[in-house]
């Protein structure tokens, strides 16, 4: 693929300065035939000299260079004189002439991007670590890779803003991120980027255009039937077909997911704390309580976000009224809507004074800024919810007084971070929501050890499949048909009568998911382990299920001996008593 890109850089190459090579050779030849042809002084016979072809280049190729070597092979004649200072001139003017073509050809943006795509496929195709190819820079884009490469995942970027990929290369990633100014729709940009390698083990598609997406994720499923693909998409019609390109596909509706989360929010307050704390969200402790936030709402704006809220929550039998000021919108629900802006007058018809809670959810921030702030002037007890739809007004918000800001570029950015590093997740909130309807003391004890055992105000949570890769000292021991427990990979190294800061929160073996599992677990090859604990414990416990020393010490209490010399001690037996009698 990089040979047809080089192929396409000579072609624009010669074809912009065709015409200057060609008056230059025409320059050239005329002036050296000249020269040629031109008798010069003549010799002691009186016959006159004429000049060889070698010596009338030479002469052209040090004046071009207005070098002045002076009269060469021998001093010239009048005539040849006249005709040398021709040349001078037609010379000079046609290497400015060419000169001026190659400044214009280097500045010539379809060259530009033709080299560009050059040197972007032959970085991609150097990468022997595992990416995902990340469709789309804007807001979620950003907020994603900075998580993405915080967590040691790598990724390449198609975005077709020039700017967005400008400002990749200057941000400070812990892991270099390879970005291409493309249309990612076009598959043959999917294909620079590498989603045929093995390598590129997923394609986020994260841009605000569905047919885009709905295009890009065809192209990639069928460029690569088997890779994971992550998009995103908020209309229904959308993600039926987006799922009908079969295999590994998720969606990633931001406002369904808001929606989930408001429904948590009001009905399970602790297990919706506890996202929060998962989440990373610095605002949010283990500990707290939200309170109750049951009663009537105003929801501001029935649109795309709106309509999924107020089915939400009428489903738990909330009761909402919607001010929407297009009648085409609330033709549905026309017992629970107010038509008109969300003003002091609608507000009152709403009966804000006796509401719990508003919801400013229209793709207006300003809108959205302005309802809530006449909503707590009218009834400062007010729960307010704000959807900020630009990552820039990040700073209004927060001096906004909104107890919850919903952003769909982080809300989706959270949601596929979790989707890679933690897919057993969604299986453990559900779970959790099971417990909070049927057995309340066993969701205390979990949120009690979570806190006791992590606690902290961001902690990590992350997947791991014991395979040869990624646990290589597990594996091992599992293949010589040696017992490993849950609980031997995650003691301390420092002391193994301690455990890590981490709780394993999630098992998957096949199909069959444990939610808690206990320490005893006999371990198989293949199994997938959620875990939950503080930044910084990752490091051992990888280090742990790659070192075969360590992990035989933790579950032995006895060191391997390290080295041909101990190897030797070790299989005379001398290597034991030495340590026994140590």
């Amino acid at each position: 693929m990089a040979d047809l890109r080089l192929d396409r850089v000579s072609f624009i190459v010669l074809r912009h300065m065709r015409t200057p090579f060609i008056v230059l050779v025409c320059v050239y030849a005329v002036a050296m035939v000249g020269m040629v042809s031109i008798p010069g002084l003549p010799d002691e016979n009186g016959n006159p000299t004429y000049m060889s072809f070698f010596h009338a280049y030479y002469f052209l190729a040090y004046t071009a260079t207005t070098t002045g070597f002076g009269e060469l092979p021998i001093a010239f004649s009048n005539a040849q004189r006249m005709w040398a200072v021709v040349c001078l001139y037609v010379s000079v003017v046609s290497w400015l002439y060419g000169i001026g073509k190659i400044i214009a050809l280097i500045k010539n943006p379809h060259l530009q991007s033709a080299i560009e795509e050059v040197r972007f496929i032959r970085a991609v195709r150097k990468k022997r670590k595992d990416y995902y190819l990340v469709c789309g820079f804007g807001d979620t884009g950003s907020i994603l890779l900075r998580s993405m490469t915080d967590m040691g995942l790598s990724a390449v970027v198609l975005d077709e803003d020039i700017e967005r990929i400008k400002a990749l290369s200057l941000r400070d990633y812990r892991i270099k991120v390879l970005g291409l100014c493309a249309d990612a729709s076009i598959p043959r940009f999917l294909q620079y980027a590498g989603v045929e390698r093995k390598e590129c083990i997923g394609v986020l598609i994260l841009s605000n255009d569905e047919e885009a997406n709905l295009k890009v994720t065809i192209s990639a499923r069928l460029l690569r039937p088997d890779i994971k693909i992550i998009c995103r998409s908020t209309i229904e019609e959308n993600e039926g077909e987006i799922l009908g390109v079969g295999g590994d596909t998720h969606i990633v509706d931001p406002f369904r997911v808001f929606s989930s989360y408001l429904s948590m929010m009001i009905y399970n307050p602790v297990i919706h704390t506890l996202n929060e704390w998962l989440s990373g969200d610095l605002r949010v402790h283990l500990g707290q309580n939200m309170g109750p936030l049951k009663g009537r709402w105003i929801l501001c704006g029935h649109g795309r976000m709106g309509k999924i809220v107020y089915k939400k929550l009428t489903e738990k039998n909330i009761d909402v009224t919607v001010i929407e000021p297009l009648v085409g919108k609330i033709t549905e629900i026309p017992g629970h809507a107010i038509l008109g802006r969300a003003n002091k007058n609608n507000f009152e018809k709403a009966g804000i004074d006796d509401c719990i809670g508003i919801i400013a959810g229209t793709d207006s921030d300003t809108f959205n800024l302005s309802m809530i702030h006449q909503a707590n002037k009218m009834n400062p007890l007010l729960f307010s919810i704000a959807r900020q739809n630009q990552h820039n007004n990040e700073v209004l918000f927060n001096k906004a007084n909104v107890d919850y800001i919903m952003q769909p570029s982080l809300v989706i950015s959270r949601m596929v971070l979790f989707t890679l590093t933690a897919p057993l997740l969604k299986h453990f909130f559900s779970y959790l929501r099971k417990l909070f309807e049927n057995d309340p003391p066993q969701l205390a004890m979990i949120i009690n050890r979570l806190d006791n055992n992590v606690g902290g105000q961001k902690p990590l949570t992350k997947s791991y499949v014991l395979t040869a890769k990624t646990a290589s000292a597990v594996y091992q021991l599992l293949e010589e048909e040696k017992q490993v427990t849950l609980g031997d990979i995650y003691k301390d190294p420092t002391d193994k009568k301690k455990m890590l800061k981490a709780v394993p929160i999630a098992h998957k073996r096949g199909k069959v998911i444990k939610i808690m599992p206990k320490d005893d677990l006999a371990l198989v090859q293949g199994d997938e382990i959620l875990f939950c604990m503080r930044k910084g414990v990752e490091i051992l416990l990888e280090s742990t299920m790659s070192n075969e020393y360590t992990l035989h010490y933790l579950m032995t209490g006895q060191d391997l001996p390290r080295g041909l010399f101990f190897c030797w001690l070790n299989s005379s037996g001398m290597y034991k008593k030495l340590i026994r009698n140590s």
